[in-house]
């Protein structure tokens, strides 16, 4: 095989496709190498070491997410968008498993933090969507983010989780969030569904 069309791209690829069957664990250039086909030599013409490579399959992996999420913005109706980023990020923790187990990884032995590249455009919607106040809907937020962290990491490493569960435990705890930040409201019930989401 020659080593002139072994792009970074291929080699990102190849790196991911490592994570996906084997975990962040199993990356190094031998068995990104094994996966091409090839010497190590292109990685590391490609890539001045791991460390960099890393950083950059990392940037990829919030690509992955991202498109995903979009994908599913895309496919919903308007009203359902706040619903389709949480149904999304479940998602693609139970499918995508290595990858979500790989952007949720210590580093440097601080805990977990991953970008959340739609906090803007999700506080907008939930004023748009139900009325809030910014102050509260970056509140509420955060809480329904922390439980959809707990269900994705169930989904990931715990057991099967079927859209129709994701979609009502979601519900469920977005109506206790909903009475607890407006318990001057009437409480709230939106239809449950499962958005069909190819």
């Amino acid at each position: 095989m020659s080593n002139v069309r072994i792009t970074k791209e291929r080699i990102l690829k190849a790196a991911a496709e490592v994570v996906r069957k084997e975990g962040a664990e199993a990356l190094n250039a031998r068995r990104i190498a094994a996966e091409i086909g090839c010497s190590t030599q292109p990685v590391y013409s490609q890539f001045r070491n791991m460390s960099e490579l890393v950083a950059a399959l990392r940037l990829k992996a919030e690509e992955e997410y991202r498109r995903r999420i979009e994908h599913y913005f895309k496919n919903c109706a308007p009203n359902d968008r706040y619903e389709a980023f949480g149904m999304g990020y479940v998602r693609f923790a139970r499918e995508e498993k290595g990858l979500f187990r790989f952007l949720n990884e210590p580093r440097d032995g601080a805990p977990p933090r991953v970008e959340e590249p739609y906090f803007a455009d999700i506080v907008a919607e939930m004023k748009r969507i139900y009325g809030m106040d910014e102050e509260r809907a970056a509140k509420f937020h955060d809480h329904m983010s922390m439980y959809a962290y707990g269900l994705a990491v169930q989904a990931n490493m715990i057991r099967e989780v079927s859209d129709e569960e994701i979609a009502d435990r979601l519900h469920v705890e977005f109506c206790a969030l909903y009475a607890y930040y407006f318990p001057e409201r009437e409480s709230i019930s939106k239809r449950v569904h499962v958005l069909r989401i190819e």
